[in-house]
């Protein structure tokens, strides 16, 4: 598992990672942002309207962490440009006020 990643989660959930790669390996857990669906919220500084490898948006505050065994069956979808990346970490900095 990659930061930057989007995985499809069994439970209809997808998830975008955001902790360090190899994080998983050293804790067996990550840390990941829920995505929403296209235009449910505006791209902001604290949301980030993504459009490939599928279009949805990541709202910061929806922090998460996941236990891997709850990746078992989940597929990945694959990984957001530069852009979007380098945006997402804005918008993390700016909810934490970093």
């Amino acid at each position: 598992m990659n930061r930057g990643e989007i995985w499809a989660l069994p439970d209809g959930r997808n998830l975008l990672i955001i902790s360090l790669t190899g994080l998983e390996e050293a804790c067996g857990a990550v840390l990941a942002i829920v995505l929403h669906d296209s235009g449910r919220y505006p791209d902001t500084a604290m949301s980030v309207v993504i459009g490939d490898p599928f279009p949805c948006t990541a709202v910061a505050v929806n922090i998460i962490q996941l236990c891997l065994d709850r990746f078992d069956g989940a597929k990945l979808l694959g990984p957001v440009d530069a852009a979007a990346t380098t945006r997402v970490d804005a918008a993390l900095r700016a909810l934490q006020d970093l």
